[in-house]
């Protein structure tokens, strides 16, 4: 009864978890019965994954159910095995199921977990995977590295030693060659120096700045950065310096991970976009903005989800047929100009559904034909500017997409915005400064403006790690003041608090302050001024406060009436920037006037000829606002 009960336990497992042919299934049943007949014994090894079990024969004895053969790592990209074995995940760390369980509960990853941390996991490609491990010429490497910079900064008691150190370019460059190999080890990937490009690469001081100071790179892929900048080079010598050595390490940073089509839902090949800018840019088609961008602010061109076919399309639209915007302080305003903003196209078919765009890959043409909503909008209006050499991003806000660019080169300004500054964050897959929402774009932009400052601050905080620990606060403290905009410089003071005697606040008094500061100057920050202030209505007074309690909860103020007026007391002048109603559903009013007191007596300041409606069900409608 045993061994029949693994029998059948073994085929509804085969069954269920390969989905094989029943024949097969009987095949296997009939093979194992026939070994009953001839064993008294029957051994089984297991565990709980019977899609990788097979039988095998046993020399000794009876046949074993093992596990296939075949062991290997998990790639660079997913590089920590866990469920036994059988998965790759790109984290180390578990997801947190919120059940409790010790295998499931967001600790650091190992073969005995049972999940992964955001269901970012691939399959074993063997039978049976082991993390991937760093191979040990790259940890010698990092050692050699250690060793060096210790040995030479052990003697150094001072801040301002240090500093003095740090300003000493073969020491600059240790520091940023350290700093690139330790996140290869932490992620498990590897440098291979054999490599005569990658090594001259790896020792040139000017370029490895460049890599380690231009933001972040998504999941520290920095082995496939280098090899992509290595492969430029070879195939153009020009990349090495000037400006098509900024494009070069831009085109490694930001394709160290997939950058996809938006339209085709394929990768783009970084190479070959590297070779297309450097065409173009020969050519003089970019703004003039894009021949003075730094490497940083170059990514976030090369970026672009449009495919560089679209790019062609793109500029020889513009020149053709809308020319006024050919200049870098327009070119976001002819997003809404030749895009319409649609729920349904001419056959009534929803954009929600997949048949909205009749089939057609989703490419700016398309868009600029069919129209679009938010999402489609700031997408086209970004991969326009990008078109012409200007940095841009799409971004999220409360149930809208907006985007971000770089207008005439100097400042980050809003598009197809409802919600404001505070209220963006990031949109995936893009990869923002430090890992943060995309109001830290600005203040990156900042630090980016002065880099010798900026690269200081690094190599500070870099070195912090190398110190004494009674210096390492004095060390990241101080580079706070060598480059405020370094935000990584508080977060890594954050982790001094948590190890030695600091004021646990002094992270938020210095940083806190400076960003408040930022944000008035720069942003121009608004708060809803209406929100929560005394309303009156013409009718259903209870439902008054709806309108201004700030919820979004769809609760709403209407009338019956055929004429009907609501009043909000503001309770001080205010300076009003805009006013923002949204509708219910399809229902609107299509005749009203918009009061407001100014100096004692109510004026007219608006009225519904003034409101932009950016959709058609719950629409939020838009005036323009005044001072009073």
């Amino acid at each position: 009864l045993q061994h029949y009960f693994i029998q059948s336990n073994l085929r509804m497992r085969l069954c269920f978890s390969m989905g094989v042919a029943l024949v097969f299934v009987a095949l296997m049943q009939l093979t194992l019965s026939r070994h009953h007949l001839e064993k008294d014994t029957f051994e089984v090894s297991y565990d709980d994954d019977w899609a990788g079990v097979k039988v095998v024969e046993n020399e000794e004895g009876p046949p074993m159910l093992t596990k296939r053969g075949t062991t290997g790592q998990c790639t660079v990209s997913y590089p920590y095995a866990y469920s036994d074995g059988r998965y790759c995940c790109k984290y180390a760390y578990e997801k947190d199921s919120g059940k409790g369980k010790a295998t499931c509960d967001g600790g650091p990853i190992s073969q005995e977990s049972r999940c992964c941390y955001s269901n970012k996991y691939k399959k074993c490609a063997y039978d049976y995977c082991n993390s991937k491990e760093s191979d040990e010429g790259t940890k010698k490497i990092l050692n050699d590295l250690t060793q060096n910079i210790e040995d030479k900064i052990k003697n150094l008691g001072s801040l301002a030693s240090l500093k003095e150190f740090l300003k000493i370019g073969d020491n600059s460059l240790e520091i940023y060659q350290w700093e690139f190999v330790n996140k290869l080890v932490e992620t498990r990937q590897d440098l291979s120096l054999d490599d005569e490009m990658v090594s001259w690469i790896f020792n040139n001081r000017t370029i490895m700045e460049k890599i380690m100071t231009s933001g972040d790179v998504d999941d520290d892929l920095y082995n496939e950065a280098i090899y992509i900048i290595a492969e430029i080079m070879r195939q153009d010598p020009a990349a090495k310096s000037g400006l098509k050595l900024d494009l070069a390490v831009a085109i490694g940073l930001t394709f160290s991970s997939e950058v996809p089509s938006l339209a085709y839902k394929t990768a783009i090949d970084g190479i070959a976009r590297y070779h297309n800018f450097s065409r173009w840019a020969d050519e003089g088609l970019f703004m003039e903005p894009f021949y003075t961008l730094n490497t940083w602010l170059m990514r976030y061109v090369v970026g672009s989800w449009a495919t560089d076919e679209e790019m062609v399309w793109a500029r020889d639209i513009i020149k053709a047929e809308w020319p006024d915007y050919n200049n870098p302080d327009k070119i976001d305003s002819v997003t809404h100009k030749m895009v319409k903003y649609t729920m349904y196209n001419d056959e009534g078919t929803s954009i929600q559904n997949k048949n909205f765009y009749y089939g057609l890959p989703v490419t700016l043409e398309v868009l600029h034909k069919y129209g679009a909503v938010c999402g489609g909008i700031s997408k086209f209006g970004v991969a326009m500017g990008q078109s012409f050499g200007i940095p841009g991003l799409p971004v999220g806000q409360p149930g809208h997409c907006a985007f971000i660019w770089l207008k005439n080169g100097t400042y980050w300004k809003l598009g197809n915005n409802i919600s404001g500054w505070t209220k963006s964050n990031t949109h995936l897959p893009v990869m923002y400064s430090w890992k943060r929402a995309s109001p830290f774009f600005p203040i990156m932009h900042e630090a980016q403006q002065t880099p010798d400052t900026y690269q200081l601050s690094e190599r500070m905080r870099i070195l912090a790690k190398f110190v004494k620990p009674e210096l390492r606060y004095e060390l990241l403290e101080d580079a706070t003041t060598v480059c405020p905009q370094n935000y990584d410089l508080y977060e890594d003071l954050k982790n001094v608090m948590s190890q030695h005697e600091v004021d646990e606040n002094i992270v938020e008094k210095q940083m806190i302050p400076y960003l408040e500061d930022y944000y008035e100057a720069n942003f121009e920050i608004e708060e809803d001024v209406a929100v929560g202030k005394a309303v009156t209505a013409s009718g259903f007074q209870d439902r008054a406060s709806y309108v201004n309690d700030g919820t979004g909860n769809g609760k709403a103020w209407w009338t019956t009436e055929t004429e009907a007026w609501i009043e909000i007391d503001l309770g001080y002048p205010c300076t009003i920037s805009s006013i923002n109603i949204q509708w219910w559903a399809h229902c609107s009013s299509e005749d009203y006037d918009l009061l407001a007191e100014i100096d004692g007596s109510f004026v007219k300041v608006g009225s519904r000829d003034d409101e932009v409606r950016k959709s058609s069900f719950n629409a939020w409608g838009e005036i323009q606002g005044w001072e009073g």
